[in-house]
């Protein structure tokens, strides 16, 4: 069993198992002027170190979701970001695909995966992290390549883990696709088209950036690095829409009191 620091998922689990293998924070509600950065790490470092510094500059303290193999890879970068005050969460060791999506578009759980694998898998990142940082991971995963199921979601929550997306509208989310890597392909974007595209969100959608989750890359494959341009300028737009970036856990702290005794602020996904 993981030993995790108290947080307000301490809350999300007082209803019990049942109610938690279903809960997927994809987006908190009613929270005020606040939303998440959030950053998966797994294969790729580059960008990652001046990413770092970006956000040290400016501030902002951000969730990264970190595999096991980018926490043995580098774990002075993880470090770093631990130092920073930035919440380290559990991204799997290996960031396998955990559901049939890539080849039938269902969130069917793998044949070959088991509750034992999925949560060998999970504990071992964890370990990875401690080893590299000195301290505990947070009480939240994210599932490789957006992949999980309310029975995933229940294995994990075994070890105390809450799962986190990040926000959808009816056709779109907040992507960042900044690990798109093929020039001229449709979802490949400039620096530019990637602010463009995480701005005009609730426009397009409907969907309030306020107590929204953005997804976005420490580290990427891309020559460009187009996050070091890019989030200056979705920084400086929400800065100037009076929106603040906190980390998931304060994010969700934001809804302290009654709201967080009942968990109605959290947007909650099962498929």
């Amino acid at each position: 069993m993981l030993l995790l620091a108290p947080t307000l998922t301490a809350v999300l689990f007082a209803a019990g198992p049942p109610a938690v293998a279903a809960v997927n924070v994809a987006a908190v509600r009613g929270v005020g002027p606040f939303f998440a950065l959030t950053f998966d790490a797994h294969a790729e470092a580059q960008g990652a170190a001046e990413l770092l510094a970006l956000l040290r500059e400016r501030c902002v303290r951000v969730t990264v979701f970190v595999t096991g193999r980018f926490a043995q890879s580098y774990p002075e970068l993880l470090a770093q970001a631990a130092r920073d005050g930035h919440e380290i969460g559990n991204h799997t060791f290996s960031h396998p695909h955990l559901t049939t999506w890539a080849s039938n578009h269902r969130h069917d759980t793998q044949p070959e995966l088991t509750r034992e694998k999925l949560q060998d898998d999970l504990l071992r990142a964890a370990t990875a992290i401690r080893t590299a940082t000195g301290g505990q991971p947070s009480n939240f995963w994210r599932a490789p390549y957006g992949e999980h199921n309310a029975s995933i979601r229940s294995w994990a929550a075994e070890l105390g883990l809450v799962h986190v997306d990040w926000t959808h509208g009816t056709t779109d989310s907040l992507d960042a696709l900044d690990w798109v890597e093929e020039p001229g392909t449709s979802r490949f974007l400039s620096s530019q088209g990637i602010a463009r595209r995480l701005l005009q969100f609730e426009a397009r959608h409907g969907v309030p950036l306020a107590g929204s989750i953005f997804l976005m890359h420490l580290g990427s494959a891309r020559a460009d690095q187009p996050l070091l341009e890019a989030l200056p300028i979705v920084l400086d737009e929400t800065d100037r829409r009076g929106l603040r970036p906190l980390p998931v856990g304060e994010l969700l702290s934001q809804g302290a009191g009654e709201a967080s005794r009942q968990v109605p602020s959290v947007r909650l996904g099962v498929r």
